[in-house]
């Protein structure tokens, strides 16, 4: 079994907390580096990762989190949010970067910035958030993994009030709307969840190999 199967094997969704430990800042580090290095649709990266560490902001959210204890049990809460301003400045941000970064001018850059432009030119708010919201997943999974790969445990709460989440963070000030949260930490050895079987269909089920 390969390292990265065995880490999916070992990860679950993690219920109850050994709140005695912390994730180290080396490996907060490399989480963060992982959510900055994944991949989105054109480059844009529409989102910002929030990361909570005050134990009195953890407590209060836990309210808008429908009592979930992990969210205060957690070393730490990440919150993934989108970006709401997805406009013509938006993807000139991202252009400009993309000239500093590589050194190509934003003329050579042209018919990417007019691919772009058009893309979400013919896009409402909401549907441009709804796009945002599927790269946040894919930020979502490979930060998932990276905890997996460093057996830190971790819980993906969808349910939670994004409104009072983005009321009490101060998101919309920033532009930002909250998408899932992720409190992260080490497993308390008697949670009962840790033993049990991952339930999952067979491959056969799910995969099909067209030769």
């Amino acid at each position: 079994m390969t390292k990265i199967i065995e880490a999916l094997n070992w990860r679950y969704a993690t219920k109850s907390f050994d709140t005695s430990k912390k994730v180290s800042s080396d490996d907060l580090e490399d989480i963060i580096e992982s959510f900055r290095l994944t991949p989105s649709s054109f480059g844009l990266e529409p989102w910002k990762l929030i990361v909570i560490e005050n134990d009195e902001i953890k407590n209060e959210l836990v309210n808008y989190s429908y009592n979930q204890k992990q969210v205060w049990e957690s070393s730490h809460l990440l919150v993934f949010t989108i970006r709401t301003d997805l406009d013509d400045n938006f993807i000139d941000e991202h252009l400009n970067n993309n000239t500093k970064i590589t050194g190509a001018s934003r003329e050579n850059l042209s018919g990417y910035e007019n691919v772009m432009k058009s893309y979400f030119s013919a896009m409402n708010q909401e549907a441009k958030e709804k796009w945002a919201r599927e790269q946040v997943f894919i930020a979502l999974w490979i930060v998932l993994n990276t905890l997996a790969q460093k057996w830190i445990d971790s819980c993906a709460i969808g349910w939670f009030n994004p409104t009072k989440y983005d009321e009490l963070l101060w998101l919309s000030e920033k532009n930002l709307k909250s998408v899932v949260v992720l409190p992260i930490w080490y497993r308390n050895i008697y949670d009962k969840y840790s033993k049990s079987p991952k339930v999952r269909y067979d491959k056969q089920k799910i995969v099909e190999i067209i030769k």
